[in-house]
């Protein structure tokens, strides 16, 4: 049962830390334009793009945070969940230091900022016990996307990026917005079959579980 639990762990963290890095990838080059098909430049040349990149590695970290202390707090005993909230306690100041602190450097950004390092940080604590209660930091890495995926995404953000600078920047015209898109498109197909490929035959198969009808299917 242990194992099973473990497992099951893995692959939910897996799959937000996967969707993250994703989101997270593409959200740096395509913010400004998806604000400016949706609001115009009124919106696009303000500092919404800066946040929109922002928040995507906000939702990540917060998408990974939820499972790790649900996690965390289910197993916990009763003294370990009060000497917890005098962690939170200390986490609640610290991150209202830092909020005080990056706000006034950075304006908004630096609320947005805080909020990813405050998410961090419990995460390093939910997943420093998670590994102590199966006796492993093996969990921990499986949470990393392996070499082939790193080195796809990698590649593939860079050409996002590089495509945002020319097409968008210096190129900046609906026909170089749509090769935008469209680079962008071809390379995320690249990454998702990437990912597909790289991963085993049991984590393909939790993956469909998640599908709506795949469920019913099995219910």
């Amino acid at each position: 049962f242990s194992l099973l639990v473990e497992r099951k762990q893995w692959y939910q963290r897996r799959v937000r830390g996967l969707f993250g890095l994703v989101i997270t990838v593409y959200g740096l080059s395509y913010s400004w334009l998806a604000l400016l098909i949706y609001g115009g430049r009124n919106l696009a040349d303000t500092e919404g793009p800066l946040l929109l990149q922002l928040h995507c590695p906000y939702i990540a970290v917060c998408g990974i945070n939820g499972i790790t202390e649900c996690f965390f707090f289910a197993v916990m005993a009763q003294d370990e969940v009060e000497r917890y909230n005098y962690k939170l306690l200390f986490f609640s100041v610290a991150f209202l230091c830092l909020s005080v602190v990056l706000g006034y450097l950075f304006s908004t950004a630096g609320l947005v900022i805080a909020n990813i390092a405050n998410m961090t940080i419990r995460i390093f604590f939910s997943i420093r016990y998670i590994n102590q209660f199966f006796g492993s930091s093996a969990i921990a890495y499986r949470m990393i996307p392996n070499i082939p995926q790193l080195m796809v995404i990698c590649v593939c953000g860079m050409t996002a990026l590089l495509s945002k600078f020319i097409l968008e920047n210096l190129a900046s015209s609906t026909l170089g917005y749509i090769l935008h898109i469209f680079i962008g498109g071809l390379s995320f197909v690249l990454v998702l079959l990437t990912l597909w490929e790289c991963e085993d035959n049991e984590f393909k198969l939790f993956l469909k579980s998640l599908l709506p009808a795949r469920r019913e299917k099995l219910e």
